[in-house]
């Protein structure tokens, strides 16, 4: 067994120094950023995660452990990498552009030298490696990731890891149950939420349970763009048809996901194809009724699968 493998949602990290701090403010509401830094990091120059949390846009948070995979543990040590982990605006109190644009102001604060600023203030010397940066992300983080890899210029991301990611927006039946098997709430449910929210209000952090019910009535109910918004640039799935390149993609997607359909990956990923010849995207879906989230407790040794893919996203990130 690999070292750093065997965790739990408990113990996820263990093995690192984690530090929280704002990247952004808006009024007195503090936009924050987790990172992570192994606690037997090497010397030498330290390659970038950037790691987005899930929660379809509506919940999360970016240092809610049970939501990391266990493979991603060891992925992070073997690499001797930091790990940046961002915090956004969430809907339905906010829109898609809204999300977008926390997205533009963390990259100008990454690429700033926030990181370095602030390990520099926790007495962490370390220097940081920009030409190797992964993006990476579950659900609505893999809607994170992919947006960034579709929009910064060639070069400036490396690779993308995308788990299940939201290549378009989220939907179900009102009669299919949430992963915990509740069922959604009524549509009413949205308007009294909305008519509690306080006006100026900013959500950005939302640590599960919290505001699941949410996430799930927007969903089955078709509601969520009514305050996401539409438009090209929001969803991968159009914005791909704007894009000059995109990064070496690889994504894991359960064939039997009721919370993200895999249909909708797999038309992203054959557009991506279409509109960017000799794109380099790589696809696992795996079978055996997999659901949203079935890698959460993965171990990398115990799936050969994963092993070589994940050999594959670290020949184009560290190249």
């Amino acid at each position: 067994m690999a070292p750093y493998d065997d965790t739990t949602g408990e113990t996820r990290f263990d093995s690192f120094h984690v530090f929280r701090t704002p990247f952004k403010k808006i009024g007195d509401h503090d936009i924050e950023v987790g990172i992570l830094v192994p606690k037997d990091l090497k010397p030498g120059k330290h390659p970038l995660i950037v790691k987005f949390h899930g929660g379809g846009l509506v919940y999360g948070d970016c240092l809610f452990a049970k939501w990391i995979a266990a493979w991603f543990i060891p992925f992070i040590h073997r690499n001797n990498a930091i790990t940046v982990l961002p915090n956004y605006r969430l809907t339905p109190e906010h829109t898609g552009n809204d999300i977008l644009e926390d997205l533009t102001d963390f990259w100008a604060w990454f690429n700033g030298g926030g990181v370095e600023k602030f390990l520099a203030s926790q007495n962490i010397s370390a220097e940081l490696d920009y030409d190797r940066v992964l993006a990476s992300g579950d659900s609505a983080g893999g809607y994170m990731a992919i947006q960034l890899g579709l929009t910064r210029p060639k070069g400036e991301i490396k690779a993308v890891l995308a788990q299940y990611p939201m290549t378009t927006f989220a939907r179900r039946k009102p009669d299919t149950a949430g992963l915990g098997g509740e069922l959604p709430p009524p549509t009413s449910f949205i308007d009294e939420h909305m008519a509690s929210v306080q006006p100026g209000a900013v959500i950005s952090s939302a640590v599960p349970p919290a505001r699941s019910n949410l996430s799930l009535a927007l969903d089955a109910h078709g509601r969520f763009n009514d305050y996401f918004g539409t438009g090209r640039r929001l969803w991968p799935i159009t914005a791909i048809e704007d894009a000059k390149h995109m990064p070496p993609t690889y994504i894991i997607h359960g064939e039997q996901d009721r919370a993200v359909v895999v249909g909708d990956t797999k038309a992203f990923v054959k557009k991506a194809e279409e509109l960017l010849p000799g794109v380099e995207v790589r696809l696992d879906v795996r079978d055996d009724n997999r659901d949203h989230g079935f890698d959460i407790d993965m171990k990398e040794d115990e799936e050969p699968w994963l092993k070589e893919s994940l050999k594959w996203v670290e020949e184009r990130w560290l190249a």
